[in-house]
């Protein structure tokens, strides 16, 4: 019989998709600890925006990657798969199981398919972001890499276009290598032994609702004054927590002076995560070759649905 802590559970899924309530049950029917693949749920001092699970769940089941970095330290897909692979030798070890769950797919992809650990350095880093800051300076790298690519008969992953993130590490990757990092990953066509990867797929009417409902709680919760805390800290220097999704906007919304008050900017802030929504969706589709595809339509079953679904296809 096959050892249970040895096979995993990976609940992948757009933005509000019931991934970490599905995760927090199964953890607790399973004797199972979360490892969160999120590349902004990591970092301390954004637990709102980043809707990091609460302390009592955290006291309930052990979570890692969860609120255990500084914002104004680098965190990347490769450094991901490095904690990440330390976390589940540690739970292994221990004989328990394990659950990884998030949102950040390229994070997942990278650990889970083995993908080349790409370098980095933080001066590099640093100086991009620099150049990047402004959309010309944006706009001349794009073309710069889509000219050198259309040269060497290579196509520009559409992420690196529409991601300011994936742009930043392509640049940073190519001025340390030579290469872009979609040159560098090897081709996979299925996940490590051990990894069972479910991806949660809610009806996008429902999934825009759910968005548009948990952005108005968030900025109940105090989303505001969490996001201009942040900025005291520097937030917007900080090599990655500066893209954390929706606290730009919040800050740019207030230095023009709140126009219609906290309804703009709910709706502000619900088109930005229905637009990051569509675009994660998109990249489960298209990037995860053996995932289990879980289509999620009526919102009182959707977490019973998924939890039977993944336990059904897990060993005992």
């Amino acid at each position: 019989m096959p050892d249970p802590s040895e096979h995993i559970a990976v609940i992948l899924g757009p933005t509000c998709s019931w991934k970490s309530a599905v995760a927090l049950q199964l953890a607790k029917r399973h004797d199972a600890e979360i490892i969160s693949c999120d590349s902004m749920q990591v970092y301390r001092g954004l637990p709102i925006g980043t809707a990091q699970p609460s302390e009592e769940e955290q006291r309930e089941v052990p979570h890692h990657l969860v609120g255990c970095l500084d914002i104004h330290e680098l965190y990347t897909a490769s450094r991901f798969a490095e904690m990440a692979e330390a976390c589940r030798r540690d739970i292994t070890s221990r004989g328990r199981r394990i659950i990884v769950v998030g949102g950040s797919g390229l994070y997942a992809k990278t650990w889970i398919y083995g993908m080349p650990l790409l370098p980095s350095d933080l001066t590099v880093s640093q100086a991009w972001s620099r150049k990047l800051a402004t959309e010309e300076g944006r706009q001349t790298a794009l073309l710069d890499i889509q000219r050198e690519c259309a040269e060497r008969k290579l196509e520009v992953p559409s992420d690196v276009i529409l991601n300011p993130r994936r742009l930043l590490r392509a640049c940073e990757v190519h001025q340390l290598t030579g290469k872009f990092p979609w040159e560098l990953a090897k081709a996979s066509v299925g996940p490590r032994h051990g990894f069972r990867q479910f991806c949660l797929l809610p009806d996008w009417t429902l999934l825009r609702a759910r968005i548009r409902a948990r952005t108005r709680q968030m900025l109940k919760a105090g989303w505001v004054e969490e996001a201009k805390a942040a900025a005291a800290n520097g937030l917007l220097e900080t090599p990655t927590a500066r893209q954390a999704l929706g606290y730009r906007d919040i800050l740019e919304f207030l230095q023009r002076g709140a126009p219609g008050g906290e309804e703009a900017l709910a709706e502000l802030l619900g088109n930005r995560t229905v637009q990051y929504a569509r675009r994660q969706m998109t990249w489960f589709k298209h990037q995860h070759p053996g995932a289990v595809f879980l289509p999620l339509e009526q919102p009182e079953l959707a977490l019973s649905t998924a939890v039977k679904a993944i336990e059904e296809a897990m060993p005992s």
